[in-house]
């Protein structure tokens, strides 16, 4: 993806800049080749559309929930256990900042 294609759809979904990151997180190259970070953005961007459809398409229609995406992922383990891991957290940030947020109206 060059950022040509970019500048002409603004609305396009660009994950380059992050995926870079990871690469290089993950042991690649500080500057990876760009036709490999498009392989990758185009194999992410595949695997989170059909997803999607895939959701969309089991529970009320024109919508996605939790549920929906962790019946989709629920015989990949690593996945499955990852997302529940972030909604875990995810939880416990809220509930963190609700408490915090009291306690500053207390005072």
């Amino acid at each position: 993806m060059d950022d040509d294609n970019e500048a002409e759809d603004p609305k396009k979904l660009s994950l380059s800049r992050e995926i870079k990151f990871m690469m290089y997180g993950f042991g690649d190259d500080p500057c990876p080749y760009t036709q490999s970070i498009a392989l990758i953005e185009d194999i992410v961007l595949n695997y989170i559309n059909e997803i999607s459809i895939s959701a969309l398409n089991m529970g009320k229609k024109g919508k996605i929930t939790v549920e929906d995406i962790l019946h989709l992922i629920r015989h990949d383990q690593k996945k499955y256990g990852r997302a529940k891991e972030l909604l875990i957290s995810n939880d416990e940030i809220k509930k963190a900042r609700k408490g915090f947020e009291e306690d500053k109206y207390v005072v």
